[in-house]
């Protein structure tokens, strides 16, 4: 029993010394629907350029959402001030119709690996604008749209 317990602190003190995102922001969306025109816009600050950075995109939508997946509109602003645009697609159900996150009532969230391991090689004041790239305009039922930048671990996730 000892060794039980002494197993399980030593879980609690691993998990826990885990270290902060540099960013783990969220933006409220309309749940009558996100407007093309309308961007989730996030900023952070990098002073270390040899740091290694997991970049994910955080999606939480309604059960009612009407798509099996959402296509979003990624422009990345650097410091020295040029951009980059990417088109992501979040597969939000399985091709039974089933949502892959988790939930709480009406709500789904899901997590998508934007970058693994990226460094930024200026430093400065980086941006990130998020749009929907779907054909229905306003979007309906998705509720926020979230960033996370968190310290690479060396480990593959999905």
């Amino acid at each position: 029993m000892r060794l039980w317990w002494a197993a399980a602190a030593c879980a609690v003190a691993i998990c826990g010394c885990s270290e902060p995102p540099l960013l783990a922001e969220t933006r409220d969306i309309e749940l009558s629907g996100w407007e093309s025109a309308e961007s989730a816009v996030f900023h952070w600050d990098i002073q270390d350029t040899l740091q290694r950075h997991d970049v994910l995109l955080d999606v939480r939508h309604s059960q009612t959402y009407p798509y099996s997946n959402l296509y979003v509109f990624l422009t990345y602003r650097f410091p020295n001030g040029k951009s980059r645009v990417d088109t992501v697609e979040c597969t939000l159900a399985d091709e039974r119709g089933r949502w892959r996150g988790s939930g709480f009532g009406d709500l789904v969230d899901q997590r998508f690996m934007l970058n693994q391991g990226v460094q930024f090689p200026l430093k400065g004041r980086y941006g990130l604008e998020v749009k929907h790239g779907m054909r229905q305009d306003p979007l309906p039922s998705v509720a926020n749209i979230g960033l996370r930048l968190e310290a690479y671990q060396g480990v593959s996730r999905p």
